[in-house]
């Protein structure tokens, strides 16, 4: 995979918070990362997930979470800040939009320990 630093020119440093909860077994998990302290191919790949998902262009008000969407729904924080650009998004399975799909799963790997 080629190094976004080389695709952008000059990297900006990301701060991801993600938090997760729910689900069968009432999971709790969190993910907090700066990219500039994170080893290079995670970093890439995360801040590839990030662009390919769309995140900054989406409207958190209509990603709200759903009410009681299902008994067992996982739910979602995440908060993306990357320059001037901020974005806060709480959501649960049902307001997920596919595009942010690989990028709440990659994190919730990384929140469990796995690839990093």
């Amino acid at each position: 995979m080629q190094s976004l630093r080389g695709c952008t020119g000059s990297l900006k440093t990301m701060l991801i918070d993600f938090e997760c909860s729910g689900g069968y077994a009432g999971l709790q998990l969190a993910y907090h990362a700066d990219t500039d302290e994170l080893p290079e191919k995670v970093r890439d790949e995360l801040l590839s997930l990030v662009k390919d998902s769309g995140v900054f262009d989406m409207k958190p008000d209509r990603l709200s979470r759903q009410q009681a969407a299902y008994p067992d729904a996982m739910n979602y924080r995440l908060s993306l800040s990357e320059g001037g650009r901020e974005i806060s998004l709480l959501l649960d399975d049902a307001a997920v939009p596919e595009s942010l799909r690989p990028l709440l799963s990659r994190l919730q790997d990384l929140a469990q320990g796995e690839g990093t």
